[in-house]
């Protein structure tokens, strides 16, 4: 078996002997090797911008104090950084340099913020419910669980980058929630079996793919070691030659989930149970959340993951002020507990909550575009109106999650329709909430300044329909038909004078009533109908 080269370097030098090698680095001069092992300590260095650095703050549970998110802040400004919230419900410093940040990472330790294995090979950030513990729907509250799997692993010579590829967990212990954890590589969904509460297991996730059930109910107090044994089996069984199959959906995909369960069940020390009957319901994101105890919460928006340093302050201030718990959400939003009147002195932000950005290239470079300004070529009024959940990404890597929410997109470059210009590829479908199919590719190039009248009209169709929400309306009049025919279908509703409505029927009939409008192509029968799409998208986004 030939070892990739990150395994390679794992072999001649463990990520956490590295730390020695810390004082003594030439940041300004970083070899490749060098920028791996800095990953394991939060530091981020890109060769594409060897000037630039990224410190990645790990919050556990997304829970963090308002004194400590006030001493990130002072330090922030201090070094006139810029702060970015993640879709994995921490923070990112950006705006470092080769001269400070060695400096800046100890100033953080000093204030008890930890970036301990928030990149590379590693347990990434667990993540649950920002409400987790305080709502009506609430059975078990997950953080002290999650306390007890991040003291196992972290700063722990046994774990920190010996894993064959990055390990995102979540678990959620609401019945109702409005956010989603099937694209994670563990999710603990709250589930029940004879009378008692637990979770079931789902492994395999990944931007691309959902999570798959592993037919395993486990109690509360059972989940850390459950936890460890699922740790132990990709460690010890993972794939580790080439590094873009590495994650633990390749494992499965290798060896079946039945022989990932054997290798579970080896390293437990109980006797695995098959799964209960899992109990998720999926909500809608609120501005303000009553609580069991009479308080509520608040949603503070940032926008799409940017939230300037003054505002972080004041939100930290404010918190003090009121004696508030501070959380971070998936959504890349903060949330505020324990407020005894449900106002704020704070703004919203359009459909902030429903849309999912990436860094963007003003962060990060791999994206081709801007992505967080870019949110403004988008109908925000009407993604909110409809809590339509968009995932928005700069690049492949799918940082944005595309393909597990309603609308996923993806910015790319193409002189398809002229000059070289922005576009995006358009994904539809995914069926995110119940860890079903991801998102489908349908549109492979929309011209940027095309994109909004585009969703304008996918959003039409959804709220002509008779469905819930976008999730349900996709599973009953789209995802029954092939791409090549959702793309032909929504271009037809752009094309033609007098297109007709979807219905629930099937494709061979929906595309007999394209052919008896007037003005569809003129074109003869192709594949996937290639000619008809050629024709009206060229027609429609040429300059």
């Amino acid at each position: 078996m030939k070892l990739n080269k990150i395994e390679r370097l794992k072999a001649s030098l463990s990520p956490f002997e590295y730390r020695q090698k810390l004082d003594s680095l030439d940041f300004a001069s970083l070899e490749e090797a060098d920028r791996f092992y800095l990953k394991n300590y939060g530091i981020y260095n890109n060769k594409l911008r060897p000037e630039h650095f990224m410190l990645r703050v790990r919050v556990a549970g997304g829970r963090m104090g308002a004194q400590q998110l006030l001493n990130i802040v002072k330090i922030a400004k201090t070094e006139g950084l810029e702060v970015v919230l993640t879709a994995r419900a921490q923070l990112e410093l950006h705006g470092l340099r080769a001269q400070n940040v060695l400096a800046i990472w100890k100033k953080l330790l000093e204030a008890g913020v930890t970036t301990l294995q928030t990149l590379t090979d590693n347990f990434r950030n667990i993540v649950t419910d920002p409400y987790d513990g305080l709502l009506a729907s609430s059975r078990i509250e997950t953080y002290p669980l999650i306390e007890k799997i991040q003291a196992s692993v972290l700063n722990n010579p046994e774990w920190m980058g010996t894993l064959p590829r990055k390990f995102n967990t979540a678990i959620c212990g609401s019945e109702t929630t409005h956010t989603h954890f099937y694209g994670n590589d563990l999710y603990f969904a709250l589930a029940q079996k004879e009378g008692q509460w637990g979770f079931n297991l789902y492994l395999g996730g990944k931007n691309s793919e959902s999570a798959q059930p592993a037919n395993i109910f486990v109690l509360p107090q059972q989940v850390p070691a459950l936890f460890l044994a699922v740790a132990k089996t990709f460690r010890e069984h993972g794939l580790r030659q080439s590094r873009a199959k590495t994650r633990l959906f390749h494992l499965i995909e290798a060896v079946g989930m039945e022989k990932v369960r054997d290798y579970i069940a080896s390293y437990c020390d109980f006797t695995l149970e098959t799964a209960g009957k899992r109990v998720q319901q999926k909500s809608v994101p609120q501005t303000f959340m009553p609580l069991m105890d009479g308080s509520y919460g608040c949603c503070v928006q940032s926008v799409y993951g940017k939230m300037d340093v003054a505002q972080l302050e004041a939100v930290a201030k404010f918190a003090i002020e009121e004696a508030l718990s501070i959380r971070f959400g998936v959504d890349q939003n903060l949330y505020l507990v324990g407020l005894k009147e449900p106002v704020v002195p704070f703004k919203p932000v359009p459909a902030a909550s429903q849309v999912t950005a990436c860094a963007g290239s003003r962060y990060c470079a791999l994206s081709l575009w801007d992505i967080k300004a870019d949110t403004a070529y988008l109908p925000l009024e009407q993604i909110e109106k409809r809590h339509i959940q968009v995932g928005f990404s700069g690049c492949l890597k799918g940082c944005g999650r595309h393909h597990n929410c309603d609308i996923g997109l993806v910015g790319l470059r193409t002189n398809l329709f002229g000059d070289t210009q922005k576009a995006a590829r358009v994904y539809l479908g995914g069926a995110y909430s119940s860890g079903g199919t991801p998102a489908r590719l349908i549109f492979p190039s929309v011209p940027l300044k095309r994109l909004r009248q585009l969703l304008e009209t996918v959003i039409e169709s959804f709220e002509a329909s008779d469905e819930r929400d976008f999730e349900a309306f996709c599973a009953a009049y789209l995802n029954g038909h092939s791409s090549a025919f959702v793309l032909l279908w929504y271009l037809s509703q752009l094309y033609l004078k007098r297109p007709p409505k979807l219905q629930k029927t099937s494709e061979a009939v929906l595309y007999e009533r394209l052919k008896a409008c007037e003005d569809f192509p003129d074109v003869a029968e192709s594949e996937n109908y290639a000619e008809a799409i050629k024709v009206m998208m060229h027609a429609l986004w040429d300059d």
